[in-house]
């Protein structure tokens, strides 16, 4: 039961950074580009995490804290670093 969780919330993630994917080769500007990334470190780190952590046999293991410092990582730097791309488009005007 365990391996059929797993399975399916990593299809999920996968799902919805193709669905991101997408949204940025469709997209028409460069900030309707940002949005799209930015959305590709909101869901699918959350889902691998939770992936991870209901894989390991106990919750305090090390690739389980790994997939946390990375999914805050992602969620935290997403808004500074989208933030810096646009100003920096808006001043080239991109």
């Amino acid at each position: 039961m365990r391996a059929i969780a797993v399975d399916l919330l990593l299809v999920l993630a996968v799902l919805a950074e193709a669905i991101c994917v997408l949204g940025i080769v469709a997209s028409a500007s460069t900030f309707e580009r940002l949005h799209y990334s930015g959305a590709t470190t909101s869901l699918a780190p959350v889902l691998v995490l939770a992936a991870v952590a209901i894989r390991q046999p106990h919750p305090y293991t090390a690739p389980v804290w790994n997939a946390l410092v990375d999914a805050v990582a992602l969620y935290a730097l997403n808004n500074t670093l989208s933030h810096a791309i646009a100003r920096v488009a808006r001043r080239r005007r991109l």
